[in-house]
């Protein structure tokens, strides 16, 4: 790894819902993109504007994905503004050559604003799938199996940044004033927290003589890890792939309880992105069987898989 002066332009890998570096198509991509095309390869994270919007538990994520970034030869660069602002300012200072960005749970007028402002720019804006894959006209009210295909794909490992840019990383905003006056919850975040959170909810044992509903054990663990899945610290496919495997552990050793809380798990996990793909009333009503009409779409448990990536 080293780094670059800007002359060369820079390929943006913009970072929001996905604070991580493992299983991240976006990270891959940009490699890519620098290694085909030249450049340097920028890791964006660009705050709101009003800093009241900020949270601790996005900071943990924030510094957990800085420490994560370094460890593969390239430096967070923080801005703050309206993204169309911050991407215009940096290309006329330096020279936009592409802009990554994994998609968010729901959609997002930012994303449209900038795919707006690189059309004109005449820049290359991707964006990549990470709760699932595009809905279909074919598939798009029978996707069980495809959204099972796409958590089943192998996990991507994350890659060194051999030529990462290093055009001031930017400051962090002056969190005693985002805090001020604000109820901060005591959850922690990071990549480091929501694995250990996952392997707590898949391999700790119920409490000695408990037999808890197995839909409410399920609904617990999920609430507990969704706020992780939100910001992206781990991915919706290793969290799959992990509870997969853990399920048919416990189905082996006779655990069915536990199995089945897990298994009901599993189906609220691409509940992550329902406003996003939201499917018309009268067609769930005909697609999903009554006890499952107010979950996701469910999965078929049927693959095993390790254990996530570390940090």
């Amino acid at each position: 790894m080293f780094y670059i002066c800007s002359m060369t332009g820079l390929h943006i890998l913009w970072f929001r819902s996905d604070l991580r570096v493992h299983d991240h198509a976006a990270l891959r991509a940009v490699c890519h993109s620098a290694a085909r095309d030249g450049g340097a390869v920028m890791a964006l994270y660009v705050f709101p504007e009003n800093e009241r919007e900020l949270d601790v538990f996005l900071m943990d994520g924030l510094r957990d994905l800085q420490a994560a970034l370094d460890r593969r030869g390239a430096q967070l660069h923080l801005r703050q503004g309206h993204p169309v602002e911050v991407l215009s300012e940096l290309h006329r200072q330096h020279r936009i050559l592409s802009v990554h960005t994994h998609e968010t749970p729901t959609q997002m007028q930012s994303d449209r604003d900038v795919e707006a402002w690189a059309m004109r720019a005449g820049l290359p804006f991707r964006v990549y799938q990470q709760y699932g894959p595009l809905p279909t006209p074919n598939d798009f009210f029978d996707s069980d199996s495809s959204w099972e295909s796409f958590m089943a794909e192998p996990r991507r490992e994350a890659p060194e940044i051999e030529v990462a840019a290093n055009v001031g990383v930017g400051a962090w905003p002056d969190m005693d004033r985002a805090f001020a006056g604000s109820e901060q919850s005591g959850a922690k975040g990071g990549r480091a927290e929501a694995i250990k959170l996952l392997r707590t909810l898949l391999g700790a044992a119920p409490p000695a003589g408990a037999s808890p509903s197995a839909g409410q054990s399920g609904d617990a663990a999920f609430a507990a890890l969704r706020p992780h899945l939100l910001l992206g610290t781990v991915s919706v496919r290793e969290v799959w792939q992990a509870a997969i495997s853990a399920r048919q552990t416990y189905l082996r050793s006779g655990h069915e309880i536990r199995a089945a809380m897990i298994a009901s798990f599993i189906e609220l996990l691409p509940s992550i992105h329902a406003d996003k793909y939201r499917r018309s009333e009268p067609m769930r009503r005909r697609h999903y069987p009554a006890q499952a009409r107010d979950r996701a779409v469910g999965t078929q448990m049927r693959l095993g898989f390790m254990e996530p990536n570390g940090r």
